[in-house]
């Protein structure tokens, strides 16, 4: 056979099929390693930033101020804003919040007023000035409550009420609308001079869990439906109706990741992505049964979406069997149609927005060591218009931001891409493998660990050979000897480095049947 070329390896990960099964640029298992432009290429690191929030952050909310960009972190008790290092506490006068860890904030930006919820308190809203505390939203019902609060166009929607004590799951209420800079000035349904009103989305007995803009509509995910709300004017003013079809809802709040095609969906039982009137899935045969099986059912509703609109990515972080909190990100590209997965912190919630914090050109503020580090001197990694991914860990009670250096927090990281179950269209003879080569794009005298492997039943075990280093720069490629029906690869790095993968090559003989 001499050498066998695997071209082009940028076709993610496939965790579901069996090995043997794949196509040849997908690979069978693999972990900190993002796909795209047909390479396998090693993840940036994540590095902390914005200093020591003042309590645990459960939530996230980047806001634009009187006095420039803020990020602000929700806890179970207080909110607080921070600009760069600068943390202030911003919580109402009226005293602490009364959530729990599973009472999930959301909420967002209306004419410029943040406003956020926890769903047991009266939604806050803050203006965007740190010498002002957040408050109770003006107007709202004293005796109501809603599990989610969102802006659409110049409204706010409560959806899935409790009022007066009474829940009522399936409600959506939407306020008089905001004139631009303010708040609503009523959300009084019973008043016939202002546009509020309500409706149930009662059709289908699964409850409301969240609500996103997509177009001029704004969609409702419900369980195990969407529906779809139009502005209609009076005296109706919004409409409703189910998308016919659809089939599928969100797994929890803040699941689901908007951008130009759509919404890419974390339901119940698969991940789609939604269009506005079709939900395919883009996750089956490929990681559904392995998202699925792996995912802690007692913490899942601590699941969490975020766009990664830099790289052209939905992040899907979510708690793994006996993890209490996300500690895995299930990663779709939605340009290049691939999977990968990366490990995570325990990770409460997650967001993209414009950087408030400098990581600084100089070399005390360098996340990397000086050997291993390739970025030019003098230079910044990012603008303050582009969007980044930020990270809150409860646990750690940290914010860092993701895709920057080569280390997780200072720590180096391990990230492998693995293919076995190869047949070379041969599952009766054995092959002898005696070398691989890598197409590699890395610093010369970057370290990639090259592992052979074999088995002759797919029903056995892999066998690998030890770890051989491929040096680049130096070696034409890995030198090793194995055997089997079925052949297998492992690359990895443990270092302080980055690398890209487009091609191996393997160096294979039939040697029989037996």
């Amino acid at each position: 056979m001499s050498f066998i070329p695997f071209k082009s390896m940028g076709a993610g990960l496939n965790l579901d099929g069996f090995p043997h099964e794949l196509a040849p640029a997908e690979w069978s298992n693999g972990r900190n390693v993002r796909f795209r432009d047909g390479y396998s290429e090693k993840m940036q690191g994540e590095a902390l930033v914005n200093g020591t929030p003042l309590f645990a952050p459960y939530a996230l909310f980047p806001t634009q101020g009187t006095s420039g960009r803020y990020w602000v972190y929700a806890g179970l008790q207080k909110l607080a804003c921070v600009q760069n290092v600068t943390h202030t506490d911003i919580t109402r006068t009226a005293g602490a919040y009364t959530g729990t860890a599973d009472d999930r904030w959301n909420g967002g930006v209306l004419s410029g007023v943040l406003v956020v919820n926890n769903g047991k308190d009266i939604p806050q809203f803050w203006g965007g000035n740190p010498a002002t505390k957040a408050a109770n939203l003006t107007a709202w019902p004293s005796t109501l409550r809603a599990k989610v609060i969102r802006p659409f166009r110049n409204y706010l929607f409560a959806l899935n009420l409790t009022d007066n004590g009474a829940a009522r799951p399936y409600a959506v209420r939407w306020s008089h609308p905001a004139d631009p800079g303010t708040l609503p000035v009523s959300w009084d349904i019973t008043d016939p001079t202002k546009d509020a009103g309500q409706f149930d989305l009662a059709d289908t007995s699964d409850v409301i869990v969240d609500a996103v803009p997509l177009g001029q509509s704004l969609i409702v995910y419900k369980e195990n439906s969407i529906w779809q709300m139009d502005y209609v004017g009076a005296p109706y003013i919004w409409s409703n109706k189910p998308v016919p079809g659809a089939g599928v809802g969100a797994l929890a709040q803040n699941c689901v990741v908007p951008y130009a095609g759509g919404h890419i969906v974390l339901t119940q039982g698969d991940v789609v992505n939604f269009d506005g009137s079709t939900a395919p899935s883009i996750a089956d045969a490929r990681v559904r049964k392995w998202l699925f099986d792996n995912l802690n059912a007692d913490t899942y509703q601590r699941s969490f979406a975020v766009p990664n609109y830099r790289r052209n990515e939905a992040w899907l972080c979510v708690p793994r069997t006996g993890s209490d909190w996300p500690d895995t990100a299930l990663i779709y590209n939605w340009k290049d149609g691939t999977w990968g997965i990366r490990d995570l912190g325990q990770t409460s919630a997650g967001a993209s927005g414009t950087i408030v914090y400098s990581l600084g050109n100089s070399w005390d503020a360098d996340p990397d060591p000086w050997d291993t580090d390739d970025t030019a001197w003098n230079q910044y990694e990012y603008t303050q218009a582009s969007p980044r991914v930020v990270l809150a860990s409860a646990v750690n009670s940290s914010l860092s931001l993701v895709d920057t250096g080569k280390t997780f927090k200072g720590q180096a990281f391990t990230s492998y891409v693995e293919k076995t179950g190869m047949s070379f269209d041969t599952p009766e003879m054995v092959k002898y493998c005696k070398g691989i080569r890598l197409r590699v794009e890395a610093q010369a005298g970057t370290v990639l660990n090259v592992y052979g492997g074999a088995q002759d039943d797919l029903e056995g075990a892999v066998t690998w050979t030890d770890p051989v280093q491929y040096v680049v720069g130096e070696g034409l490629q890995a030198d090793m000897e194995f055997e089997g029906r079925y052949l297998a690869v492992r690359i990895e790095s443990t270092g302080i480095v980055s690398w890209r993968l487009k091609q191996f090559d393997m160096d294979v003989t039939v040697v029989g049947g037996y």
